[in-house]
């Protein structure tokens, strides 16, 4: 029977993981994912790559991971075996084919992310898992100005550090934009790729800009400095979901 390669759409509530990637110590989304399919094809050992490695506590709704098998079946029933082997946390959205050596990494254009903040003066058990409560009331037009300033190719090392040691900081943002849904306010960020923590530190500072601690030309302004030390206020990662990838 012949190995082939499928790519998968992998939607998670990552509150109860400790990230995407493997742990040892740790239950990890890329652990379960691997167990689920190592028991539907009957072996020891399977390897699933990802576009992103989401942190402890974020959220994917359109996560692709990418992993060889041997399956004689349809694909519809290869999608149903692994979600029933699935927790219940985490589910296969969509499965195909894909080129043998296809990297879901690698093969990426554009990730984008969605933070979300509840913003109320009681909170929300029903959200609390999903969003960042934030009081008193922000402003989201001055927040939108201070986004404006991400757009574009920058060094943007102040707002994180790159994934690989010793590895560059430019990035490209070609959307950052909110919008408000009744008591919530959406951030969508669409990048080439991204820093660790680079969108929470985001988030983290435009907070500062909605409350009036800083005005909207501060992000530019730390954005040229260039200095990590200049913005280290991470918004929580529940706020946080990593919503597509782009090939």
């Amino acid at each position: 029977m012949q190995v082939r390669r499928f790519r998968a759409t992998l939607e998670y509530d990552g509150t109860e993981y400790y990230g995407f990637q493997r742990q040892a110590k740790h239950r990890t989304v890329q652990a379960e994912v691997e167990a689920a399919i190592g028991r539907v094809c009957n072996v020891d050992r399977v390897v699933v790559s990802c576009a992103g490695r989401t942190d402890s506590g974020v959220h994917a709704r359109g996560q692709v991971i990418a992993f060889n098998a041997e399956w004689r079946h349809c694909l519809s029933d290869l999608l149903r075996a692994i979600n029933a082997h699935l927790p219940s946390d985490a589910s296969v959205v969509a499965l195909d084919y894909a080129e043998d050596g296809f990297d879901p990494r690698r093969a990426a254009r554009w990730r984008r992310y969605e933070y979300n903040i509840y913003n109320a003066p009681v909170r929300s058990p029903l959200y609390a898992r999903m969003s960042w409560r934030v009081w008193p009331e922000l402003d989201l037009d001055a927040m939108q100005v201070g986004s404006d300033f991400l757009i574009g190719e920058h060094d943007f090392a102040c707002f994180g550090r790159a994934p690989e040691k010793g590895g560059h900081t430019i990035r490209t943002v070609r959307e950052a934009k909110w919008r408000a849904e009744g008591l919530f306010l959406n951030f969508t960020v669409e990048a080439n790729a991204y820093l660790y923590h680079m969108v929470r530190s985001i988030v983290g500072a435009l907070r500062l800009v909605g409350t009036g601690r800083w005005n909207a030309d501060m992000m530019n302004e730390v954005l040229k400095s260039k200095d990590r030390g200049r913005c280290v206020v991470l918004a929580p990662p529940q706020g946080l979901v990593l919503t597509e990838v782009k090939y």
